[in-house]
């Protein structure tokens, strides 16, 4: 008995629709936002972000401009990004902590953030989170391009 139950969960679990899209910022969903911070008149910037199961595809923000997305997050959830900016590139994980927003990230007050903010300037990327009164709290995560 025990054993046709398990059957019928399992398969239950596998013909679910999957749609990271869909969950509210909430007690389990997460927004991430890459904003394209680098001058005027420099090399487009280019990015690819992807987890197991979603690819986002590539992107081509222009200057000052968010590209965000959200899903419902676990513990074991990764989402990961390309950078491209002229002949320079850069790769990392973008989530992969539902307290901190990536696992060597500082830790942040509330310490459990749901809005990660990754800003791309020319002297680097910059990670981050909006707090409740939608002010930015970020520093320096990744080295000069």
């Amino acid at each position: 008995m025990v054993h046709y139950l398990v059957k019928i969960i399992f398969l239950l679990f596998i013909i679910m629709p999957k749609n990271t899209h869909s969950c509210k910022v909430s007690a389990f969903g997460y927004e991430v936002h890459v904003l394209n911070n680098l001058p005027a008149n420099t090399p487009q910037l280019k990015f690819h972000c992807a987890s197991g199961d979603d690819d986002l595809g590539y992107h081509y923000p222009a200057i000052r401009t968010d590209f965000s997305w959200n899903f419902c997050g676990a513990f074991y959830t990764l989402f990961f990004c390309h950078f491209w900016w002229g002949d320079k590139d850069l790769s990392f994980n973008v989530f992969n902590d539902v307290s901190r927003c990536v696992k060597d990230g500082k830790g942040f007050v509330p310490s459990d953030t749901h809005k990660c903010l990754w800003k791309v300037q020319d002297d680097g990327v910059y990670l981050g989170y909006f707090d409740e009164h939608a002010k930015e709290n970020i520093y320096k995560k990744y080295r000069d391009w």
